[in-house]
């Protein structure tokens, strides 16, 4: 794999970047940094590419999009002839990534719908899909168990060993982007960048099985526990989206996107991003329903302060009015706007 041209190659690109902060192309990723190395190796061999802004956002928690482009990425998958008929038709950055995992058959819930590709990804979610690309088709403690005994994964809560093995695992946690990019560096580390036979024999294909088919099967592999059914009719969950192109360079445009899922009679979980040109922002979070077509959050999923008030208008639209949520992205942008659903 052309991701693994030599240990030499690597130390020599370490040793060159002694000394520079920035070495690895992401402002926010010091050489202190535990995953430093990892991220480092990721984008050397263009597993990832960060923000636009520069940044690499490694203690963000990761969405399953995300994980997805990682993992096509890493495994460099072919992508099949099909693509996957989505319940939210809306096109997706993420759409290439998921008809290529869908042709492996790896468990992911989001195949069919944005919304649950836009938001976060659970530790056990992530077990599985990784170990059914570089082991087989296993069950979540199976799963779990070969990222523990390859040294992929040391867990996450050390009261449970021994004990609880999902527990010990944390399989309902989030993870965090420099997390994942870590796993899949020991996984090259360890030589695990070879497709499991299962995952190639559905992706060859003998017995002609649809896309569609493949993709609802890899679903039904996800543990009971893991699997998301796709959200309820709520007036407020949707995909919403604004554009603007200003001028003729790359750059010269606004954008802002927010993922509206899991919607109760309370709450819904909202995903927001936002580019001005070169500034941009990204953020995951709970928003409170405070009236009938009001709604608030006041902080991230990454435990940030952000206050965003939205409020559902007649027209399908969505008016976004950020209060504060610096944290979230970087100067020069910000989230508000008046968005339409897709």
């Amino acid at each position: 794999m052309k991701k693994l041209i030599g240990t030499l190659l690597f130390s020599i690109l370490i040793i060159a970047s002694a000394g520079n902060v920035q070495a690895a192309g992401f402002r926010d990723v010091s050489e202190d940094h535990y995953a430093y190395e990892a991220i480092l190796w990721a984008e050397e061999y263009d597993i990832v590419n960060g923000f636009t802004d520069g940044t690499f956002k490694p203690n963000a928690t990761i969405t399953e999009q995300q994980l997805a482009k990682l993992l096509a990425n890493f495994y460099e998958l072919e992508t099949p002839i099909d693509e996957l008929k989505k319940q939210t038709p809306s096109a997706n950055w993420s759409d290439e990534f998921y008809n290529q995992l869908a042709s492996y058959g790896v468990p992911l819930n989001g195949y069919f719908d944005n919304r649950i590709r836009a938001a976060t990804v659970k530790r056990g979610v992530v077990a599985q899909a990784i170990a059914h690309l570089a082991s087989g088709k296993k069950g979540l403690d199976q799963s779990i168990q070969f990222l523990l005994d390859t040294y992929i994964s040391s867990g996450l809560n050390p009261q449970y060993e021994d004990r609880n093995l999902q527990k010990f695992y944390g399989v309902t946690n989030n993870m965090t982007r420099a997390q994942v990019v870590t796993m899949l560096y020991r996984m090259d580390e360890r030589n695990y960048y070879e497709i499991s036979a299962d995952a190639q024999a559905i992706h060859e294909n003998a017995n002609n099985v649809s896309l569609m088919t493949r993709a609802k099967n890899a679903q039904s592999q996800l543990d009971k526990s893991l699997q998301q059914a796709t959200p309820g009719k709520s007036a407020w969950e949707g995909v919403y989206t604004y554009y603007y192109k200003w001028g003729k360079g790359a750059n010269d445009f606004n954008r802002r996107d927010a993922v509206i899922s899991n919607a109760t009679s309370n709450s819904f979980s909202i995903a927001l991003t936002a580019n001005d040109g070169t500034a941009s922002g990204n953020v995951n979070g709970t928003a409170t329903i405070t009236s009938s077509s009001k709604a608030l959050m006041n902080k991230s999923s990454n435990g940030n302060r952000c206050v965003v008030e939205f409020e559902r208008l007649s027209n399908n639209a969505l008016k976004v009015s950020e209060i504060d949520c610096r944290a979230e992205r970087n100067e020069g942008t910000n989230f508000s706007g008046t968005l339409k659903q897709q």
